[in-house]
């Protein structure tokens, strides 16, 4: 199976490592290491350099990479401890096969394989599976500080887990707007020649490009792209904010069409498990033919604002921990619709219920955290999120993440909810590391903003195109209502729906799921949803 597991995977792959309990293939050398009887590899830490691990426990938390570990008991698989890194694992006799990417596993054999019908509705309620969901039953996705053991000739292996630091995280002491400022600096690393940012209109990347553009002899140009949302605030506002730091601008403008061209590539690229960024891709390849790296601001607004309800003013208790967490789901989930004319008899409802049942689980973890609504985005929708700088603007790109930072993580966790009120303290972070730009006009700004104009996603073309696809598969149609349903053969009622976001995300969730089902469809046993 090992043969047809390397087949299914990108050429260039190398034995890195064999041993009685473990064999590793990578497409480029990862980063090794040894403590005493412990050596390892790593693979896309999001802490470089030092410290040097001694544990996958230290691995997954202090480095927050995925990785293979070795020592006398024989070999540990393991993910870093917020679950960012996308680490699939297949369990297959006494052997687990894993791999970065979901298809190398489902070629593993001509087995059939199973929807995981939770993993489908999360991707609409939450725009990402959860936990260890895929889209698949039996491939699994590695959860936050999670590994499995394998012991040479003691079978399959075993499931270990630990609680992370942060999870403990305490506001006695939370740092000061400054300090957080000087740690997210310190994650943005020292190189020599060109660096690329990631330019918006918020505050994330205003903040990356100034800590990164003050440096002494610092080589920064930035780039920008239109976010498909009909508003193109990102294009209005980086400008100004280039120009206010003296850095090159770029802006990478798509086609009107470009939704309709790339969206399938965005889905096979990212695996079916995200419906974030269907916007991205001809940004991302300008990113790839970049000079030098790019840094993104990914997670910074996820780590630093408030967002969501407050886990205060629910009875204390279990009833009270588990009000508390529906209402962080209900605010992650806003833009789902469950309208009685939108889905078949039932069937939203059923799809809210599954997804709600996953958060739970998921974010169980977090209860009583002072910052419960901040932690539970991160382990939620977040994670869909992240995955674009992974596989849209990587493998090609190196691409630097200074929020996601092990450091930064901690620290931001321990940020009381009132100090974010107003967002106060991330002003406060902005007024000490971006003073040139601080005030400029952003899209965090509140007030109101124009009517939306035309979107690629909602050209006639790519409205025909979800459409089509949708009307081609007896499975997607069979969830939809009579409003949807009508609207597949009828462009101007398409046209209207599409106007709102909640029936526009079912029928891209509803395209997706057709998609995907003719990708796999000879492999999947369908399982109608009741």
């Amino acid at each position: 199976m090992a043969d047809r597991l390397l087949s299914a995977s990108p050429r260039g792959l190398d034995e890195v490592h064999r041993s009685p309990s473990a064999a590793l293939w990578s497409t480029g050398e990862p980063e090794n290491w040894s403590s005493g009887p412990r050596s390892g590899y790593l693979w896309w830490p999001l802490a470089g350099g030092l410290p040097q691990p001694h544990s996958w426990q230290d691995a997954a938390e202090r480095r927050m990479a995925a990785g293979l570990v070795v020592d006398r008991q024989g070999a540990v698989l393991h993910t870093d401890a917020l679950g960012l890194n996308e680490l699939h694992v297949r369990p297959l006799g006494d052997a687990l096969y894993f791999s970065a990417r979901v298809d190398p596993l489902v070629r593993l054999d001509d087995a059939p394989l199973h929807m995981d019908w939770s993993a489908w509705a999360n991707l609409l309620v939450m725009m990402t599976p959860l936990g260890d969901e895929t889209p698949f039953r039996e491939i699994r996705r590695l959860s936050p500080a999670t590994a499995w053991r394998a012991s040479s000739g003691a079978g399959r292996p075993a499931v270990e887990s630990f609680e992370p630091a942060w999870l403990a995280a305490e506001p006695h002491k939370p740092p000061a707007p400054e300090d957080m400022v000087d740690l997210i600096a310190q994650r943005i690393p020292h190189r020599a020649g060109p660096v690329a940012v990631g330019l918006s209109g918020g505050w994330d990347s205003r903040l990356l490009a100034s800590l990164a553009a003050r440096r002494a002899g610092a080589q920064v140009e930035a780039w920008t792209t239109s976010t498909d949302d009909g508003l193109d605030l990102d294009l209005s506002h980086a400008p100004a904010v280039a120009a206010a730091l003296g850095v090159p601008h770029h802006t990478v403008v798509p086609g009107p069409e470009s939704w309709l061209e790339e969206h399938r590539l965005v889905w096979r690229r990212t695996q079916y498990q995200t419906l974030h960024h269907g916007w991205a891709m001809p940004y991302a390849r300008a990113v790839h033919r970049l000079r030098g790296p790019l840094i993104d601001g990914c997670l910074g607004d996820g780590l630093l604002r408030r967002g969501g309800d407050r886990p205060r003013g629910f009875a204390a208790g279990a009833a009270g921990r588990e009000q508390a967490r529906a209402a962080a789901w209900r605010s992650l989930s806003g833009h789902f619709p469950r309208h009685a004319e939108i889905w078949a008899p039932g069937v939203g409802d059923a799809l809210a219920d599954l997804s709600l049942s996953a958060f739970h689980r998921v974010t169980r973890p977090a209860d009583g955290h002072h910052a419960m609504p901040v932690l539970a985005r991160l382990l939620t929708r977040y994670r869909g999120i992240y995955s674009s700088p992974n596989w849209l603007l990587g493998p090609e790109a190196e691409v630097w993440l200074p929020f996601a930072g092990p450091d930064v993580v901690t620290a931001a966790l321990s940020i009381p909810l009132a100090a974010r009120e107003d967002h106060a303290y991330y002003r406060a972070m902005l007024g000490y590391g971006a003073p040139d730009v601080a005030a400029l006009p952003s899209t965090n700004d509140p007030g109101d903003r124009p009517a939306p104009g035309p979107r690629r996603t909602t050209s006639p073309a790519a409205l025909a195109e979800l459409a089509g696809s949708v009307a081609a598969s007896d499975e997607a149609r069979a969830l939809l209502g009579p409003r949807l349903l009508a609207a597949l053969s009828d462009a101007d009622l398409l046209a209207r729906q599409a106007r709102w976001s909640g029936p526009l995300y079912v029928l891209q969730w509803a395209s997706m799921l057709a998609r995907w089902r003719g990708e796999y469809g000879s492999r999947v046993s369908w399982e109608p949803f009741t």
